[in-house]
């Protein structure tokens, strides 16, 4: 047998293969554990009689089997980002098309894996981080913001630009409780808090000031992204927030003292940290840990990895959605009546464009709930959010869906109930009342998976709120010039 010697340049070749792959999987290793609130901790405890969140507790699906479902990239995934696989999880994967919906939306909204690696173009990460943080915290959803704030901070942002947010939004004037000030921010960093925190409020405060700011400091495909960042959290906002999701105490404990003295938890997001004894609650940990290179090649293994990672997820999920705004208009005016027209019009970016088309689709049927129903509760919704254009599109999806449906024969006392839950459920934060929450209860056809879906739907339509609210603000000052 005659052996072929290799070469000098072949043999680091194959050295560095090697190396590059015992690094990757000591970084994957490192970051293996799991680390989630068990469920039979959470359905132990006692909520507030005002909390929705008791209507789903006997029903929580356990994280071991949301996993075993497919999931398992999407978790390990969650965790890489904020420490912890989310709560929620267990409650939205009660109607699994908005458990869908939310990990399609997030990596097309983020620009995974591009904003990770800082590839040119795209938007620096720690701007991305507070586009989501401003436009939680400006929402009212206490769960979000301390979500966004270890994401924030795990990337790089410091932690004094968040603890003075609230000071930056109002002119940089001092606050009351805190004697530091925001001169440190960066003009990006500052006109990204406003536009974020602007399109975050219910109804939409973003001002043509702002706008003229942010259009002289990004490019439109920059700007796109971060416009979208803070969409992305219109959803997340309205599900965590609607849902009555409680903060997990660990995130609590590494966040609370990072954030703004005027954040409080709110009845949601209190109730686990209530379960808790006095000394946990004044617990603290440290701030969360920056980002190093394990974690970035943790983060791209379980958003890359073949066949089961997020973007594999993605790419099966999206097949059959459209690519081009026209193709994508006439799809979901196939599907829905109603094509959307006034949001796609505006999207240039084809993967944010198609998760939303995606999205838009999987909420806009007949499921556990008539979509004639939940259209009537979005209608009420426009009124808050103060949103005609979103109206003009739900009132031709209504007039589609009696075409094609007729009248649906529903139980009139449901009807009059979710009619009730999606009006408390419409503002921000919630207004969910112990009285709503007992007829929850007592109603015998009313079920979680029902809830979950009534909120997605009005999670879908905060969404396209935020993108409208920026496209009309838009319209108004390229008006004027």
């Amino acid at each position: 047998m005659v052996a072929f010697p290799l070469s000098i340049g072949m043999m680091i070749i194959i050295a560095l293969l090697v190396t590059s792959l015992l690094l990757v999987l000591y970084a994957i290793s490192k970051h293996r554990h799991n680390h989630y609130v068990d469920i039979t901790h959470l359905q132990s405890i006692q909520f507030d009689s005002g909390s929705l969140f008791s209507f789903f507790q006997p029903h929580l699906i356990s994280i071991n089997e949301v996993s075993q479902r497919g999931y398992s990239s999407m978790l390990s995934l969650a965790q890489q980002m904020i420490g912890i696989q989310p709560i929620a999880d267990s409650v939205m994967i009660l109607w699994p098309p908005s458990f869908d919906c939310y990990n399609i939306l997030l990596p097309n909204s983020l620009n995974f894996p591009e904003v990770i690696l800082g590839v040119p173009g795209s938007v620096d990460i720690k701007l991305i981080s507070l586009a989501m943080y401003a436009s939680s915290r400006a929402n009212g959803c206490a769960y979000c913001t301390s979500h966004c704030c270890t994401f924030a901070v795990r990337r790089g942002v410091d932690p004094s630009i968040l603890r003075n947010l609230l000071t930056e939004v109002s002119n940089n004037k001092k606050s009351e409780e805190d004697d530091s000030t925001t001169g440190n921010l960066s003009p990006k960093e500052s006109a990204v808090i406003k536009l974020a925190y602007g399109l975050g409020t219910v109804p939409c405060s973003l001002t043509a000031e702002t706008y003229d700011e942010v259009t002289k400091l990004f490019h439109p495909s920059q700007l796109e992204w971060l416009v979208e960042a803070a969409s992305l959290f219109g959803l997340l906002n309205k599900l965590t927030d609607g849902l009555n999701i409680p903060l997990e105490t660990s995130t609590y404990q590494e966040t609370i003292d990072i954030m703004d003295t005027n954040y409080t938890l709110g009845r949601a997001a209190a109730g686990m940290i209530e379960g808790e004894s006095t000394e946990t609650k004044a617990t603290r940990q440290p701030p969360p840990p920056t980002d190093d290179w394990t974690n970035i090649i943790s983060i791209m293994y379980h958003g890359l990895r073949p066949g089961s990672g997020a973007m594999w997820f993605e790419r099966k999920m999206l097949r059959g959605i459209p690519t081009s705004a026209g193709e994508c208009a006439v799809y979901l005016q196939k599907r829905c009546g109603c094509s959307f027209s006034s949001v796609l019009q505006w999207i240039q970016h084809d993967r944010f464009r198609r998760a939303i088309v995606y999205v838009i689709g999987k909420n806009f049927v007949s499921d556990n709930l008539p979509l004639k129903l939940k259209v009537q509760v979005g209608l009420g919704y426009c009124d808050i959010l103060e949103n005609a254009v979103i109206e003009g599109e739900l009132k031709e999806d209504l007039a589609f869906v009696e075409k094609e449906e007729g009248t649906q024969c529903t139980d009139k006392s449901i009807e009059l109930l979710i009619l009730q839950v999606g009006k408390a459920l419409s503002y921000a934060p919630t207004r969910v009342t112990p009285e709503i929450v007992k007829s929850l209860h007592s109603a015998e056809n009313v079920t979680p998976a029902m809830l979950v879906e009534l909120v997605s739907f009005l999670a879908v339509l905060q969404t396209l709120h935020r993108i409208i609210s920026f496209q009309i603000i838009q319209k108004e000052c390229h008006a004027h010039v």
